[in-house]
């Protein structure tokens, strides 16, 4: 537990010089933006000294972000097989794997529909919030609204949300979906 968190330290520390420098920014700049003393900015950012909420928060909004813009840096972030949040509807049959959720507004999802089966309906999200449907297998019809749309593997679909919708496998054979929510 130790080492993860010197880890961590080390991990804030190099974001915010990075950040700094970035901006072109000295330790006594940083210093007098945010409240935190310039010997204490100089051991966060060799990962000697791990600050607390408060001082984190003010070091994050004195480089002009909010703490969480700073802490999630990271080029990359990874799901391996086997980690994602999986939803499994024991009456219809259907699994939800959560892929990535980049931002609060993008999300990337995967559907087993097994034939016959309806998905729940959904409740209409924010105004402008769309949902593209691309179907790996299988045949697909898709509610929002008013409007119905039947797509088959290979097909993909932008839909606005903003409704009431729903989706139902149409085939023979389990459908697999990508849906990706993004909001407005």
């Amino acid at each position: 537990m130790e080492a993860e968190s010197q880890d961590q330290d080390v991990r804030f520390g190099n974001a915010v010089r990075t950040r700094r420098t970035q901006l072109g920014v000295t330790l006594d700049q940083l210093a007098g933006t945010s409240g935190v003393s310039a010997a204490a900015l100089s051991r966060v950012e060799r990962g000697l000294l791990s600050p607390t909420l408060r001082n984190a928060i003010a070091i994050a909004r004195g480089l002009g972000l909010e703490l969480a813009e700073l802490v999630e840096r990271d080029n990359a972030e990874i799901t391996r097989a086997g980690e994602n949040l999986r939803f499994y509807d024991e009456a219809t049959g259907i699994e939800r794997l959560a892929l990535a959720r980049p931002s609060p507004d993008v999300e990337l999802l995967s559907y087993g529909v097994p034939p016959g089966a309806t998905s729940s309906r959904f409740a209409a999200h924010k105004p402008g919030t769309r949902e593209i449907f691309h179907i790996l297998a299988g045949r697909l019809e898709i509610h929002a609204g008013q409007e119905t749309i039947t797509l088959e593997a290979g097909d993909t679909a932008t839909v606005l949300v903003d409704t009431e919708h729903w989706f139902r496998n149409v085939g023979d054979l389990p459908a697999r979906i990508l849906l990706t929510v993004l909001g407005p």
